[in-house]
């Protein structure tokens, strides 16, 4: 162990360090490690001991701030040091690296200016992003993408999926990934994205809607449920038409045309217009909210900034309770259409067409609703092995029997 008079290049041990001595009259001393080139340790009179990387390449001294012992560890100064090295060989240069690490934008600054930037004006699903980056991403925010590594990103997303589901994971991992990649597209950060080699979690989709033995309870819970702030109508037309929970509470009166019977959704999910029919049943509610009209929007509410009405939680599981039903989601209500259009034998193309899928892929969850073109091949089947059965057994001779 060298002391003040020894030599101060020697081999960075724990016990070493932990014991070096704070010099006297408000001087530093500083120690070298003879294991990794150019790390130094400061050590002051107050007795803080801070790393620090020192080299000088072409005459030009490069220092490079670490961190303090012990917070940062021998191990992981000498690691860094050692990439800094690659970096200075490879001809970076790490003061300037540090300068531009302070200069770069924060995680949460790159977020917000894809929000403001794009989200906003493209994306119906703007504000599920904003809650999301808040709910699950609010402590990331000071961050630097630089040194966020794909690692840290797989742990994060395996926590959110194991305290909050699969769904909810893939649902941060997939709008982190876009807000990055559109960062890095328009110039907001040079970095690579360390959300792009996450892959999503396998999930199982959902099945989920009202069963028959379900439906009359529900309406009659739904008739009874107080309508002051529309949620009883938005429920029956978000029923009756199966569309998007944001496009029926984002419905204006300028998308319906009374005439023709039809709907107008300027955009959907996919970000394509869709001309929806309308039914008798959902004319009759917009008829009638048509006539107590007081506002642009279908579903209008003096509380939320849309100046529309938001996600009624606290009505729908209030219905849900009346009614004794459980596992039930507002967005079950689009499925319970598809699923009865294809209980009556609708084609996947029309189930599609209607909810306004995009790919074929969507819809195919409905495909094992629709029975009866399968219940009649298996019913041919079978009756032609009894045929062929019976067909076989006349054609069989009896055996001639033996003289004794």
């Amino acid at each position: 162990m060298p002391n003040e008079t020894e030599k101060s290049t020697f081999k960075f041990l724990k016990k070493a360090l932990e014991s070096l001595p704070a010099p006297k009259n408000g001087k530093r001393s500083y120690y070298w490690d003879t294991e990794v080139r150019g790390l130094c340790l400061d050590v002051t009179s107050k007795g803080h001991k801070t790393f620090y990387y020192r080299r000088t390449v072409n005459y030009k001294r490069q220092q490079v701030l670490i961190g303090r012992f012990p917070e940062i560890t021998i191990e992981e100064a000498r690691a860094k040091s050692l990439e800094l090295g690659s970096q200075i060989a490879k001809g970076a240069d790490p003061t300037r690296m540090k300068q531009l690490l302070r200069e770069e934008a924060t995680f949460g600054e790159l977020l917000q200016a894809y929000i403001d930037g794009h989200a906003k004006q493209r994306c119906l699903a703007w504000r599920e992003m904003e809650a999301v980056f808040r709910r699950y991403l609010s402590d990331w925010k000071e961050k630097k993408l630089s040194s966020m590594k794909v690692s840290e990103v797989q742990e994060r997303m395996n926590k959110i999926a194991l305290e909050n589901g699969k769904v909810p994971a893939n649902h941060t991992l997939t709008y982190a990934r876009a807000a990055i990649n559109w960062c890095i597209n328009n110039g907001l950060t040079t970095h690579s994205n360390p959300w792009t080699s996450v892959k999503k979690f396998k999930t199982q989709s959902r099945e989920r809607f009202l069963r028959p033995d379900e439906l009359g309870k529900f309406f009659a819970c739904l008739e009874k449920l107080p309508n002051d702030t529309g949620i009883r109508d938005y429920i029956y037309l978000s029923l009756y038409t199966g569309a998007r929970r944001s496009n029926v509470l984002g419905l204006r009166w300028d998308q319906i045309d009374f005439d023709l019977g039809m709907w107008r959704i300027p955009r959907t999910k996919s970000g394509d217009s869709q001309v929806l029919p309308l039914t008798g049943a959902a004319l009759k509610v917009l008829k009638r909210r048509y006539d107590e009209r007081s506002s642009e929007w279908v579903f209008p509410s003096d509380t939320s900034a849309s100046q529309h009405l938001m996600e009624p939680k606290k009505g729908w599981y209030a219905l849900l309770d009346t009614a004794q039903i459980q596992d039930l989601r507002m967005h079950d209500l689009r499925r319970t259409l598809g699923s009865y259009m294809a209980i009556g034998n609708q084609s996947l193309h029309v189930i599609g067409k209607v909810l306004g899928h995009k790919s074929a892929t969507a819809t195919q969850i409905y495909s094992r609703l629709t029975n009866d073109p399968l219940l009649q091949a298996m019913e041919k089947a079978q009756k032609d092995m009894l045929v062929a059965a019976k067909s076989n057994t006349r054609k069989r001779k009896p055996r001639a029997s033996r003289k004794g």
